[in-house]
This record gives C-alpha cells, sequence and structure tokens, in this order.
C-alpha cells in the first residue's frame, strides 16, 4: 500500500491577475485539500491564507503553533516559515490561497482600493493579536465551495468566474479583520467619475428639496461644474435640474396638503420654496388645478396617489 495526498481537482496552480478597485492582486496558487496532505515547513514572499472549512487543523506559523476549528483563518504574511501539521488519522478539510501584495494598477488615479497601507494595516493586525486565528463572520465557505466547483468544470468564462470567486474571497477575508485604515489615501471621498452622477444628483434632491439648494449648490457638492450638472439631467432625464428639483418640491407638497392644515404659505417654505406665488404658479403649472382645490378634492382620501388631473 502507498500512501500520498488525495488529489483534488480543486486545485490550481495557475496564475491569475485579479483586480481590487486600483489594484491587482496576483494570485499563485489556491486549493482545496484534506489531512492526506503533507506539507513541509516553507517560506516565501507571498501572502498565504488558511481556511478551515471541515474539522480542525493545526500549523506552525514561525515558531507559532496555531490552532483552527470550521469558519476560522489564518493569514500568513511574507517571510515567515510556516505549514500545517501532518495529522493522517485527524480529518480535516481546508482551503489554500496564495497571493503577492497588491500592486497598483498602472495609470489609475487611486480613488478607492485594498491600498498598500491596507495591508500592511492587516500584518499590523495579526501580529498585534495573541495568535494568529480569526473568525469569518461572512460567510467565506459559499465562495470558496463555488470556486471549486468552478474549478471542477471547464465552462464558457471558466477563468472571469474564477477570477471573480477570486476577488469576492479576498474582499470577504479582509472585511472579516475589521481593519479601520487612517492613511488620507483612504479616507478621501472617491472620484465622481466613478459614480452614477444622475442617480446621485436626484438622490441629492430627495434629501435637500427643502432648502434653498440651486444647481450651483449641487455643482459644488460633487465637485462638479453648473454645466456638466445640465448635460447630466439633459442626457439621462431629458430636463432640467431646476425643473426635477421643482417637480419634488410640488410632489412633496401634496403630502402636507392632504396629511396637515397647514396654511400654503406654510406648505411653500417646507418644500423648499420662499415665494407663496411661485409656489401657486407651479402647482398649477403641473397640476392643472390650484393647491387649494387639490386639497379640497383629496383630502382624506388615500386614493388620491396617482389620480388623473382634473381642470379647474
Amino acid at each position: 500500500m502507498k500512501y500520498r495526498k488525495h488529489h483534488s481537482k480543486s486545485y490550481n496552480p495557475r496564475i491569475f491577475q485579479i483586480t481590487i478597485g486600483d489594484y491587482t492582486v496576483q494570485i499563485n496558487y489556491s486549493e482545496i485539500t484534506d489531512e492526506s496532505c503533507l506539507e513541509f515547513s516553507h517560506v516565501h514572499n507571498d501572502y498565504e491564507i488558511y481556511y478551515c472549512l471541515e474539522g480542525t487543523m493545526h500549523l506552525m506559523v514561525g515558531d507559532e503553533y496555531v490552532e483552527m476549528e470550521k469558519n476560522q483563518f489564518t493569514i500568513v504574511e511574507p517571510g515567515v516559515s510556516h505549514n500545517t501539521l501532518y495529522e493522517p488519522k485527524h480529518p480535516k478539510k481546508y482551503f489554500i490561497l496564495v497571493f503577492e501584495k497588491p500592486e497598483p494598477v498602472k495609470g489609475a488615479a487611486m480613488t478607492y482600493s485594498i491600498t498598500d497601507s491596507y495591508i500592511s494595516e492587516v500584518i499590523k493586525r495579526i501580529d498585534k493579536t495573541e495568535g494568529r486565528t480569526f473568525s469569518d463572520t461572512l460567510g467565506c465557505q459559499w465562495i470558496i465551495k463555488a470556486l471549486g466547483t468552478e474549478m471542477e468544470s471547464d465552462g464558457p468564462g471558466h477563468d472571469d468566474m474564477i477570477r471573480a470567486f477570486y476577488t469576492q474571497y479576498l474582499i470577504h477575508i479582509f472585511r472579516n479583520l475589521d481593519i479601520t485604515v487612517e492613511d488620507a489615501e483612504m479616507k478621501s471621498e472617491r472620484r465622481t467619475d466613478n459614480i452614477n452622477l444622475a442617480l446621485e444628483l436626484t438622490r441629492y434632491m430627495h434629501e435637500n428639496y427643502n432648502k434653498n439648494i440651486s444647481i450651483k449648490d449641487a455643482a459644488e457638492t460633487f465637485h462638479i461644474s453648473e454645466r456638466h450638472v445640465g448635460r447630466i439631467f439633459d442626457k439621462y432625464f431629458g430636463t432640467s435640474f431646476k425643473h426635477t428639483l421643482n417637480i419634488y418640491r410640488i410632489n412633496y407638497s401634496k403630502n402636507y396638503l392632504l396629511d396637515t392644515d397647514y396654511s400654503i404659505e406654510k406648505i411653500a417654505s417646507l418644500v423648499g420654496i420662499s415665494s407663496t406665488r411661485k409656489f401657486y404658479e407651479l402647482f398649477r403649472e403641473m397640476e392643472q388645478m390650484s393647491a387649494s382645490k387639490y386639497r379640497k378634492l383629496h383630502k382624506g382620501d388615500s386614493s388620491h396617489y396617482g389620480v388623473p388631473k382634473n381642470e379647474e
């Protein structure tokens, strides 16, 4: 009888490049293995993550003895010798992933990402704890299982799926460490060119329609020009910033008309329109009736939302 390692199809010696934010991460190796794996003490310049899927596993990391239960993991930093202890009669199943230190994407403008400073904080976090074991509270198991299934198949988009699972796995692992990085680069706000500004601007309106805001205020909030704000509304909604804001204000005023006995003057001020006359004009223009008639027709009627417009 010859003793040997159980060869799993969930073994991937291929090198993959993934992107997290403005950084690339090179994955050098991954494998789902068990107690038959005989691993000698070794050291390299990569990060290595051991994730316990089943049973209990024991490692030596430098001179430190590490024990992990199901759904716990250990990260070994570069330059530290390590290996799992060979215990053939001790059933276990675990996932190994080896990756290089993230490097900035050439030409990237550094918006949001897992930065070098973040990785250093990961290592500091590990060094400061007694032992190297962390609990997975975010459910990495399903990612590992899906990755293993994909490794065993060869369907369309095979490599892309593997990259996607690698990316999800690393992000989940890092989030489990619950690290707050004080580095200014990490605290800086994302650039506006990587978010949907049309939706963000309408959200800004929802939050601030009751204030005396203008297109200038919106432009300053998102660090863009007023002209750019105008182009966004024209492209995505076929209307102007001002007209859209007035739609929000008049529609929100209906709540006050139907749910309160506030005067028209007060309602106008509550929705950000300083002039009562202007409020009357806008309401009539949009609803083809006066605010007073709208209140009279629909107050106390829960079906007023979406009713057809009526001529006065």
